[in-house]
């Protein structure tokens, strides 16, 4: 019982002498459904990128492969995450290529309209507001950008004895709702088999 709280605490808001090693399973049990989001958002290489709740990494790692000449952008709110990431990416950092700050979907320390793509991989089970987050990542989204949701099934999820310890698992119609509640038009759900286990992708763009 009180493994389970801690690792669902933890991969909520690392923090402490375990962040890193849960920044290791972060990317190693998300690489796939990182460089699928990626791919799905089909980033040029003048973009504007953001990854919300980057975490271990992975998503910017992916994006800056694509966006060369643009920016890549993280926000978390574990410090643990921010200071691991910050010495990773130091050298892209200094050259105005990646930026990592401290917030959350619902305060995104961007102006309106600034980014053509957003990503929030396995981050929605812990946002306290869902849409007012999803309004907030609407805010800073360009008109014809696009943004994407992954996340576990909910099948799937619901089943880890951790995950009842600060998770909020959501069904595919509740991630759709909440993307039209804040905003997002084009709405599409994409499921993409994988071993072990599936991931699906929730699709919308600001008009």
């Amino acid at each position: 019982m009180f493994l389970d709280e801690f690792i669902g605490k933890q991969l909520g808001h690392p923090s402490g002498m375990m962040s890193g090693l849960v920044a290791v399973f972060m990317n190693r049990n998300t690489a796939y459904m990182n460089k699928m989001t990626v791919q799905l958002l089909g980033i040029n290489q003048t973009d504007r990128a953001l990854d919300i709740g980057f975490g271990g990494g992975i998503g910017i790692v992916e994006m800056t492969k694509l966006a060369q000449d643009g920016l890549v952008a993280g926000i978390d709110v574990s410090d643990a995450m921010l200071k691991r990431g910050r010495k990773k990416f130091s050298k892209l950092i200094s050259q105005g290529k990646v930026e990592l700050s401290e917030g959350s979907a619902s305060q995104i320390p961007y102006k309106d309209g600034f980014f053509d793509k957003i990503s929030a991989v396995n981050s929605i089970y812990f946002w306290p507001d869902p849409i007012a987050g999803l309004k907030e990542v609407h805010r800073v989204l360009k008109n014809g950008g696009v943004f994407i949701l992954g996340v576990f099934p909910k099948e799937w999820l619901g089943k880890l004895p951790f995950t009842r310890h600060g998770f909020a698992i959501y069904s595919d119609s509740q991630l759709q709702d909440f993307l039209n509640g804040a905003g997002f038009t084009n709405i599409r759900i994409e499921h993409r088999k994988h071993k072990p286990v599936s991931a699906t992708f929730v699709i919308g763009s600001k008009a």
